[in-house]
């Protein structure tokens, strides 16, 4: 189902938990190496991405 680029805005609104998705943006902050807040404009609330 998300397998182009889709907007963070986009994403909050919609169920995609197992799934992988690409968002574009900008990091906001980036916590303990491992937390990352990411932003791309459409909205003002950012995805919290995990890395690891």
């Amino acid at each position: 189902m998300f397998n182009t680029r889709i907007k963070i805005k986009d994403l909050l609104t919609q169920e995609a938990t197992g799934q992988e998705v690409t968002v574009m943006g900008w990091v906001r902050t980036f916590r303990n190496n491992q937390f990352i807040a990411l932003n791309d404009g459409s909205t003002n609330s950012n995805l919290q991405v995990v890395a690891g």
